[in-house]
């Protein structure tokens, strides 16, 4: 193999593990931090949180066994860089894994914003396309004797990680769409709504962008691993873009907390924030407005002269 051969495979291999050995470094502390932050969360996220953790891990063990078995073990033997090795092949249903994880997490959001059960549906389908021709890929990479074979499973790829890139710009542009909806005119709330506009575009944009170069780079250059250094980054943005999601709620429920006096309430779900004895007690935020007519102004002391304002029957935002 050439020196540009090196290059093109295991130099962008190790590159990618590189930057995602970085990425992990943040997928630790967002996860110390989220454990810290919101102890009384519900066990169902908790598990979630912690089994992406233990994937994200297992991926970063598996990387780190093919580029050392790649390029220690066989450091002499020419020959063995074109085998694949058992670490390499089963790295990527943890990635596929992790992606389901994460895009049904955003599902359910849209679903809670929505109510629309058929653009759940969708999102979900498209989840679970990505996760099984991600086993199928697996599966075909055992049989394969050499990674020049990768021309066969093109179209694997293309649907497969097509199909994520479909699902998150679909969450992406149902956030968007549904929460320019809810606007009031009131400033702390059209704010506020901005805010996780911008959240929602962020993360499906980075997100989708990642897979459609992984497209491209696949099915131009399928026997180098261009793609594959791609492809590892891609899953630690997944991770970390569901952890921010989760740890941005304190920050957000700051912005939405209504100001001393006024009658605009955020999370009458019971999701305020709660303090004893003086301390804070992270829980899921949550934004709604209530059901009912509900009256409000912007000083902490309202006159008889006040303008008075009608609130919108409609759910905002909850996250979990």
């Amino acid at each position: 193999m050439s020196d540009l051969g090196l290059n093109d495979t295991y130099g962008s291999a190790f590159i990618g593990l590189v930057v995602s050995a970085i990425l992990y470094g943040v997928t630790v502390l967002q996860t110390f931090l989220y454990f810290r932050n919101y102890p009384r969360d519900r066990l169902a996220i908790k598990i979630m949180v912690l089994a992406l953790w233990l994937l994200d891990t297992c991926h970063l063990v598996l990387c780190t066994i093919a580029i050392y078995w790649y390029l220690v073990t066989n450091f002499s033997h020419k020959d063995a860089l074109m085998q694949l090795t058992w670490s390499m092949e089963l790295q990527t249903d943890c990635n596929g894994l992790i992606g389901l994880i994460v895009e049904c997490f955003f599902a359910h959001r849209v679903l809670i914003l929505s109510k629309n059960k058929y653009l759940t549906a969708v999102i979900v389908l498209l989840a679970c396309i990505h996760f099984g021709l991600g086993i199928l890929f697996t599966v075909k990479s055992f049989e394969f004797a050499s990674m020049m074979m990768f021309q066969q499973l093109i179209w694997v790829t293309g649907a497969g990680i097509g199909s994520a890139a479909a699902a998150d710009i679909l969450i992406a542009g149902s956030l968007v769409y549904y929460l320019s909806k809810t606007r009031t005119g009131f400033q702390r709330t059209d704010s506020l709504i901005t805010l996780l506009i911008i959240y929602s575009v962020t993360t499906g944009v980075l997100t989708s962008i990642l897979d459609l170069i992984i497209i491209a780079t696949f099915s131009t250059m399928p026997n180098n691993y261009i793609w594959l250094a791609f492809f590892w980054v891609a899953g630690k943005c997944y991770v970390n873009s569901l952890l921010a999601a989760l740890n941005g709620r304190v920050s957000l429920r700051e912005k939405a907390a209504p100001i001393q006096g006024s009658f605009l309430q955020f999370s009458p779900l019971g999701n305020d924030i709660s303090r004893r004895s003086g301390n804070l007690f992270p829980t899921p935020f949550a934004v709604s407005i209530q059901r009912d007519t509900l009256y409000t102004t912007d000083y902490p002391e309202p006159s008889a002269s006040s303008a008075i304002s009608k609130l919108t029957q409609k759910e905002l935002l909850r996250t979990v």
